[in-house]
């Protein structure tokens, strides 16, 4: 609760002199005092207020959206497709051929076996040994 205090001053329309109200001021009636009993506002203030608030959680959320956007991340894409990871254990007999023919089957396998060869800095293959391949 507030309250406002003036200190009144004589008014020069009133020849006696004596101390008066101003005239801008006016007396409020204080509600009646409960026990935590709050006046009971009108519905259309009741829904104006709750469309205030939820007028303004949209503005919160939209500029939220625009900062996200502003700091490089889109909210609204879609991640990227992960990249496959293909796994093959090394049998007896196998070369760096037969693994480039499995565990990329639609790719040039000169190109495989040189990325294999280059990866495992051209050491023999074991056999039980896991290759894994990224796509």
């Amino acid at each position: 609760m507030a309250a406002v205090m003036t200190t009144p001053r004589s008014d020069p329309r009133c020849p006696s002199g004596e101390m008066t109200r101003p005239v801008h001021l006016a007396l409020v009636p204080m509600p009646p005092v409960g026990l935590g009993r709050l006046p009971r506002v009108s519905r259309t203030t009741y829904w104006r207020r709750r469309l205030a608030v939820l007028l303004g959680a949209v503005i919160v959320v939209l500029a939220a959206g625009q900062a996200g956007a502003a700091l490089g991340s889109s909210p609204l894409a879609a991640p990227g497709r992960p990249p496959s990871v293909e796994r093959y254990i090394v049998r007896p007999g196998d070369s760096l051929w037969t693994v480039a023919g499995h565990v990329a089957p639609n790719q040039d396998p000169r190109e495989v076996v040189d990325q294999l060869a280059e990866a495992r800095h051209n050491s023999p293959l074991l056999v039980g040994e896991t290759i894994v391949w990224q796509r």
